[in-house]
């Protein structure tokens, strides 16, 4: 009944195209007909305006004829020229009278037609006197007469042919127009009515093919459907939620289980699929909630295969109903997380063998802090007892003793000194990697300017060039040292040149701020680099430039704490540039 329907209601919508075709076409022969009255009466309009410019033209030419026979007669007095200027005289009539026959535009034209007329039969009379009068008159009036009456017919002639052409440009316009939308409904009408009867014709023919196609489109879109269905990269199954039995399942599903159709179609339901702690968890847990909401999302469960392996997935359910049979489906789509699953356990393992790792570095770096800063104690007792006993020497047997012995004695005393200045650098050290980092604002101008003032009276000689410095947030003392080792390295490698120079600037980036001192010292080259901040590594000689080579390493280990980094550039005799940067932002540090 619905086919049978549905073929009657397509005859009608035939008959009701065929219709409207018919229609169309009276329609567009009326139309032809009408547009074709009105095309001719505005081309009659048109050529109506020619002919009044043309004639406005030659009677403009023959009044400019008439007055040059009228000059020529009374020049030479030939007969011709008399003859020719009654010609035109009795022209110009006629044509004064074919211009007014002729019905200008509208009653400004036929005025000014009347104007110019009247002025032409004055010009005309003027050159008729001009003819009539004795030679010697004529010649001595030959051009007095008439020029500002020629002015005026000329003016005349020219506001009457731009109105004519204003009005040929209208009606031109409106007859193109007229045209165009003739054209435009005549070709219109014709295509739709033919487009009609075309799809008259198509529909007709269609007709007994369309129910085939349709079938055939049918079966391919449902091979298509039922493709995508069974290769899709997940897996789905129906369970007709009435007896609880799954009606339909995929092929990637039945090849994740391991079953075959016929083991699962009609025989299985949901709780066979699962491990038994995940078939509880979704009776008491799922089930419930999928009833409530009618859909559940992204439920991690574990699915038991038919060899009793198993594997994780994501199951995701929703309701759908039957009309058919006024069941209710539950279709579940499930993906397979196993891999997943294996790689966050690994990453689980790894991080936690991090964590060890990481805590066994920090346990090995606080014994090492605190050997160093225990060795640095312990060395001072044998030292305070050197230096001692070497005293005890010098002012309890300074007659027993001779110059040599004096000599070695004073060695014995620098080297002391020298290990106790060792012993404090490795102090300081210690404890700039030791202790909570208590963060404050400073000033970095003040702290300069006391390192630099300092400075200035073993060095006196060395100029310090400073530009501003904002405050920052970090620690006081620490950064008091950085500054301390930073400037007195550049001093102390610059003092030996003729003008030694020290500047000290600050680039501001989104994220840090970076510090740079720059002296015009011995410098070093730039392969060896990495040494300069390792603990006791020295790039220049002892006597030359004392030192105990612990004072970079302490200012890469207290900048680094504070988040920065540090770096040198440097030219061998010419110019060396150390840089440390702080973060624009610090947090809580340890």
């Amino acid at each position: 009944m619905p086919i049978l329907n549905k073929r009657r209601s397509s005859i009608a919508n035939t008959g009701v195209f065929f219709f409207f075709a018919m229609l169309l076409s009276v329609g567009v022969t009326v139309v032809s007909y009408r547009s074709v009255r009105i095309f001719e009466a505005r081309a009659v309009s048109v050529q109506r305006t020619h002919t009044v410019l043309q004639r406005l033209e030659e009677t403009h030419s023959t009044l400019r004829d008439l007055i040059a026979s009228a000059r020529g007669y009374a020049l030479f007095g030939q007969q011709d020229d008399l003859l020719s200027f009654e010609a035109d005289s009795a022209a110009l009539l006629d044509m004064l009278g074919g211009l007014r026959t002729l019905e200008l535009g509208d009653q400004a034209q036929m005025e000014r037609l009347a104007q110019l007329r009247e002025n032409i039969s004055k010009r005309v009379e003027l050159a008729r006197t001009l003819v009539g009068a004795n030679k010697d008159v004529r010649l001595d009036s030959l051009y007095s007469y008439g020029r500002a009456l020629n002015e005026d017919i000329r003016k005349q002639f020219m506001q009457l042919k731009e109105a004519e052409n204003a009005l040929l440009a209208k009606r031109s316009i409106e007859t193109k127009k007229s045209v165009d939308w003739s054209i435009v409904a005549i070709v219109g009408g014709s295509v739709v009515s033919l487009v009609l009867l075309l799809i008259v014709y198509l529909r007709l023919k269609s007709e007994m093919q369309r129910r085939k196609t349709a079938q055939l489109k049918e079966r391919i879109y449902a091979a298509e459907l039922a493709d995508l269905y069974n290769q899709a990269p997940c897996g789905y199954h129906s369970i007709d939620e009435e007896n609880g039995l799954i009606v339909q399942m995929n092929d990637t599903e039945l090849a994740w289980l391991g079953y075959t159709r016929e083991q699962v179609i009609g025989k299985l339901r949901q709780a066979d699929l699962l491990t038994v702690e995940s078939a509880e968890r979704y009776r008491l847990e799922v089930w419930p909630r999928f009833l409530r909401d009618k859909s559940v999302s992204n439920i991690d469960l574990d699915y038991r295969r038919a060899d009793g392996t198993h594997f994780s997935a994501l199951m995701s359910a929703g309701w759908a109903h039957q009309p058919e049979n006024g069941h209710t489906l539950s279709r579940n789509v499930i993906y397979d997380i196993s891999a997943r699953k294996q790689t966050e356990r690994e990453i689980g393992e790894l991080n936690a063998d991090l964590k060890r790792q990481a805590l066994h570095l920090s346990n090995i770096n606080k014994e090492l802090e605190s050997f160093s800063y225990s060795v640095s104690h312990d060395l001072r007792a044998p030292l305070r007892a050197i230096s001692g006993y070497a005293m005890m020497l010098e002012e309890d047997y300074v007659e027993a003793l001779d110059d040599k012995g004096r000599e070695l004695l004073q060695v014995i005393g620098k080297n002391v000194k020298k290990m106790d200045g060792l012993i404090n650098d490795l102090l300081r050290l210690s404890r700039s990697g030791t202790g909570e980092l208590t963060l404050g604002s400073i000033s970095m101008r003040d702290i300069v300017g006391q390192v630099i003032k300092k400075l200035q009276r073993e060095y006196s000689d060395v100029e310090f060039v400073v530009d501003p410095l904002d405050d920052v947030i970090a620690n006081r003392a620490l950064i008091v040292e950085v500054w301390e080792n930073l400037l007195g390295n550049a001093a102390k490698f610059s003092s030996k040149t003729t003008e030694p120079r020290i500047s000290v600037g600050v680039t501001e980036t989104p994220d840090e701020t970076i510090y740079r001192v720059t002296d015009n010292g011995v410098g070093f080259d730039m392969r060896y680099v990495q040494k300069l901040f390792g603990t006791f590594q020295r790039l220049h000689k002892q006597e030359d430039f004392p030192g105990s080579g612990i004072g970079l390493a302490l200012v890469q280990r207290i900048v680094v704490r504070h988040g920065g980094r540090v770096w040198a550039e440097s030219t061998p005799g010419e110019e060396t540039s150390f840089y440390f940067s702080l973060p624009r932002e610090q947090s809580d540090l340890a």
